[in-house]
Order: C-alpha cells, then sequence, then structure tokens
C-alpha cells in the first residue's frame, strides 16, 4: 500500500531546519514532492496553495505550533491523514492532539522503521476514507495518485493546472468557490477570469458531461456528472 503514496504529496513541518532537511530526503523516497515549512501558520499557506495530501507535523513550534495548525486544517478537512510528532512522549499533549482525528503520533528521535511504519498506516487510512479515488459518478473516479479520471471506457489525464484546479473543487464539494480562492490555488500572476474560464471549459470537454459549473459573478462549484 505504501506505494500508492510515490504520486502524492507530504507537507512536514517542524522549526528544527536541520531535522526538515534530513526528512526532506527521507520523505522524496516515498512522495512526488516534499514541502517544507518551519511554523504552522506559514504552512496554512502552503496548505491552501498546493495539492497536499498528507501531514506530517511536529507539536513544538513558534508563532503557531503543530497542535493549533491541525485544530485549523480540521475546520477545512477532517479527513486529509495527519501525524504529528514531538521530542517526547507527553500524555497530555498526547491527548489533545488525538482529539484531532489522527493516524498516529511519532516519538522523536524518529527511527526509519517507525516512520515507514506509519506512511503504510497513513495510506491505509487514505484508502479506507476513498481519498484515493473519489467517485464523481456512478462510472467515473477521480484517481488522486496519478491524477486521472477514470471511466469504463477511458482514462483521462489532466494537466499540472487542470488537476489543480478539479481537486481543490472536490475538496469543496457542494460548495461555491470563488474566482479568488482559486486563483491563490493555482499560484499563477497571469490567471484571470479568461484564462480560468478556458481551463474549466477544457476539463469539462474531456468529460462526457460537465461537472464544473459556472456560478455568475461568483467562481465554480462541482456537481456530479450525469
Amino acid at each position: 500500500m505504501i506505494n500508492n503514496l510515490k504520486e502524492l504529496n507530504v507537507l512536514y513541518i517542524d522549526d528544527d531546519k536541520v531535522a526538515c532537511k534530513h526528512m526532506e530526503a527521507t520523505l522524496s523516497y516515498f512522495f512526488k514532492e516534499v514541502f517544507i515549512e518551519h511554523n504552522g501558520l506559514n504552512a496554512l499557506d502552503i496548505y491552501q496553495k498546493e495539492s497536499i495530501h498528507l501531514l506530517l507535523v511536529d507539536y513544538d513550534m513558534p508563532i503557531m505550533n503543530g497542535l493549533s495548525f491541525l485544530q485549523e486544517i480540521r475546520k477545512i478537512n477532517n479527513t486529509i491523514p495527519a501525524v504529528i510528532i514531538s521530542s517526547y512522549n507527553d500524555k497530555e499533549k498526547l491527548l489533545k492532539a488525538m482529539k484531532l482525528n489522527l493516524v498516529a503520533y511519532l516519538t522523536k528521535p524518529l527511527e526509519f522503521s517507525d516512520l515507514k511504519d506509519v506512511l503504510e498506516e497513513c495510506s491505509l487510512w487514505m484508502d479506507k476514507h476513498g481519498l484515493l479515488k473519489v467517485s464523481i459518478s456512478e462510472n467515473c473516479v477521480y484517481d488522486y495518485s496519478t491524477k486521472t479520471i477514470r471511466t469504463n471506457d477511458d482514462v483521462i489525464s489532466l494537466t499540472a493546472y487542470e488537476y489543480r484546479i478539479f481537486e481543490f473543487l472536490l475538496t469543496n464539494k457542494n460548495k461555491v468557490v470563488t474566482f479568488e480562492e482559486i486563483f491563490y490555488v493555482l499560484d499563477n500572476e497571469d490567471a484571470n477570469k479568461k484564462s480560468l474560464t478556458s481551463l474549466v471549459y477544457k476539463i469539462n470537454k474531456k468529460l462526457s458531461s460537465p461537472v464544473i459549473k459556472n456560478i455568475k459573478d461568483v467562481g465554480y462549484t462541482m456537481v456530479r456528472m450525469k
């Protein structure tokens, strides 16, 4: 199951820059891309901009600690797998953290075997919660690991900008996402309503029926395929 992570992205947050350097090298064996931040506040910005599938978070950090960061994440996403890390086994901290629907709690110094076991647990968690493949219709699913839409007859690939839009809308199903929120996710200074309209048109055209609906003067929402 751990091989399912190879096309996914992880966000590792720790104020120890030496530890971050080592973890970045280690995590790159398991993930497509590894994002590093040194406090929870900056990490929230990365989470909003990038396609993040798994969180590894140190408890004790300046500005915003790991607990506060995960509390903010759980307000908008209650299923993304999260692991919190602490320098020592503090029962009080553990009890507070476990209320945030964690996959695991790791104690420093991290052993490679322990990290690998936890990543395996995360992969199983994602499979159990349907995070690796999301149903769009009865005969159509989106595969996060390959960035493709799979139907009974075809496998549809998405470009980098297309899958960022698609995944952001999937995460916010049943909500209207504003133009400004999508521009933020695309992180492209040249993005505008005209270019966004073109990207959405291309995504919908690849499918048998449109799944992204425009809400006039506001933004977009995702609807179920017919």
